[in-house]
């Protein structure tokens, strides 16, 4: 961490040298404020969603409607936190079929996978708030994850539609059943 003006900053979680706008595939991870259960609770390896999940969950399902180049190739609503897999731009420089570097040339260049999970993010608080959820917030941050290959595209869909029944074992779990 570095300091400016006698107070610690956070430097970004983010590939220094990565164009986050240019194409990718992207394993994204958005948690609730404090990892409160506020997206739902889980039965039997089910997440049953509270009413901030449900809309979670659509919100996430019409995200590429708002951008030409985005696709969301998977996504899990948790209780705490939302999994997701986020492509921008499909002609990226790590084809999701091949596992080698495709060949390079002139590429779209579309909103960043920052823009993009932040508009996600005010979107969901706006709706819950103006439903009177209004104690629903997100962490501030996001982690992301650049999928290179078939494996981690595989991988991740795997973890992700894994991750309700894992939901008992996850150091997240904070054993609540909702907010």
């Amino acid at each position: 961490m570095t300091v400016f003006q006698d107070r610690f900053r956070v430097e970004s979680a983010r590939l220094a040298d990565w164009d986050y706008g240019s194409g990718g595939w992207y394993f994204v991870t958005l948690c609730t404020k404090d990892k409160k259960c506020f997206l739902g609770h889980a039965v039997e390896g089910q997440i049953m969603l509270s009413d901030a999940g449900v809309i979670a969950d659509t919100e996430m399902k019409s995200l590429a409607s708002h951008y030409q180049n985005v696709m969301i190739d998977r996504h899990v609503v948790m209780p705490n936190h939302v999994h997701t897999i986020v492509v921008i731009d499909e002609s990226h420089p790590y084809s999701p079929v091949e596992t080698r570097l495709a060949a390079s040339g002139a590429r779209a260049h579309g909103p960043s996978l920052s823009t993009i999970v932040g508009s996600y993010k005010a979107g969901v608080s706006r709706i819950c708030h103006a439903n009177g959820l209004s104690s629903f917030a997100w962490q501030t941050r996001f982690h992301d994850h650049i999928l290179r290959s078939n494996a981690s595209v595989n991988a991740v869909r795997d973890y992700i539609d894994h991750n309700p029944r894992n939901w008992l074992l996850d150091p997240d779990n904070p054993n609540c059943e909702a907010a």
